[in-house]
């Protein structure tokens, strides 16, 4: 009887090995959905600014700002909502949010609401991915990653053991959500790969037992395991940290008013969540959208290629629902481009008539690229001297 109990105990105790990490990732979900507080959740590298370096946008008066006073009618967007104010309307359901709205580099309107103060830091989440893929622009263009066609495998070398399909996935796949990954976006179910992913500790490992369901470039499926996988890229073909590579090619050079962070699997891995863990402020986040409106140019500076920039502007796979290309996505007949996040991240680039918006916060009320592009032609439409 004594075996059989010591029997059963080593049995249990196994199993809660086994399954520590499971817990550990459930833990996290459990007490904490995900939010755009993250950043204190988890353990994170920080993006270093160059404080003696720092761009500032002109502001216009506050007495001439016509979104902060002009009621308008939002008909578009859930319910008709007559008579608000931009902010009225965009605050409406409540939580944190901070939003900025640049034309011809001066903050026509910044707003913000609840926690959020001005260059208060927040979760980016997936607009992270966007960043992301400004960064492998850089290093093609330094030569650091020789072609976004070479194969994953190249860089990653670990991979050539794991699934097949491997061998044939580049990184034009991963930057165009093209990978054909079995894998499912959803953070409510703690057991799925989105979940496991964000919440777990050890991205590699778990990269390393991915499945696909499709055979890469043949389909467009967005998901977040594709910009993980582009982070090691990054990393290996520079030889240098993730945030220190953001840090060295964009935080510094565009005189960001602050550091950032980008959150990590662990404290023992320090892999950086380059798919949805950046966290910094509108202000600085509008520098990159404003890198993009000039064609990857920053102050007669050219940071990324103008190809590559205008590449961002064509859908990668036209006969796929949303028009994404090289980590942005793209509004064909307005020419517009924007990045985008869970809770309505925004950065949206509207280069005719050289807008630049961001939008950070926990509710999400609307598209707010749409938003903004709707008010940006109507003000044009009428004449508004906004």
């Amino acid at each position: 009887m004594k075996r059989y109990l010591t029997l059963a105990v080593c049995f249990v105790l196994m199993a809660m090995l086994t399954s520590c990490i499971v817990f550990r990732e459930m833990r996290a979900l459990v007490k904490h959905a995900p939010s755009i507080r993250d950043g204190r959740l988890f353990a994170h590298d920080t993006i270093a600014n160059d404080a003696k370096n720092m761009f500032h946008f002109a502001e216009l008066p506050l007495h001439q700002r016509v979104l902060d006073t002009l009621k308008l009618t939002f008909a578009n967007y859930k319910k008709p909502v007559k008579d608000k104010t931009f902010a009225e309307y965009t605050c409406m359901d409540g939580g944190a949010s901070a939003f900025i709205i640049i034309q011809n580099d001066t903050i026509k309107y910044e707003h913000y609401n609840g926690w959020l103060k001005k260059l208060g830091h927040s979760n980016i989440f997936s607009v992270s991915k966007s960043v992301t893929a400004l960064m492998c622009g850089i290093a093609v263009k330094e030569g650091k990653i020789r072609s976004i066609d070479d194969c994953v495998t190249d860089y990653v070398p670990e991979l050539r053991n794991a699934d097949e399909h491997f061998q044939r996935l580049t990184i034009r796949h991963l930057l165009n959500m093209q990978a054909g990954l079995k894998y499912s976006e959803n953070y409510s179910n703690p057991f799925c790969s989105m979940a496991l992913l964000y919440f777990g500790h050890n991205a590699l490992k778990r990269i390393k037992k991915l499945k696909f369901k499709d055979e890469p470039g043949t389909k467009y499926e967005y998901n977040s395991m594709t910009t993980a996988i582009l982070s090691y890229v990054l990393e290996r073909a520079t030889g240098v940290k993730y945030a220190d590579y953001l840090s060295e090619k964009l935080w510094k050079p565009l005189g960001m008013e602050t550091q950032a962070t980008v959150t990590l699997d662990s404290k023992k891995h320090r892999n950086a969540k380059s798919y949805g863990g950046i966290n910094t402020n509108v202000r600085d986040l509008a520098k990159i959208g404003r890198l993009v409106l000039n064609q990857g140019s920053w102050n007669g500076k050219q940071i990324v290629d103008s190809a590559w920039i205008a590449q961002m502007y064509v859908p990668a796979m036209k006969e796929s629902k949303d028009k994404y290309s090289l980590g942005w996505y793209n509004f064909s007949k307005s020419k517009a481009i924007c990045a985008i996040g869970l809770f309505g991240q925004t950065i949206f680039v509207y280069p005719k008539y050289n807008v630049v918006a961001v939008r950070l916060g926990e509710n999400k009320r609307c598209q707010y690229d749409v938003l903004v592009r709707d008010v940006v032609d109507l003000f044009a439409k009428k004449g508004v001297k906004w």
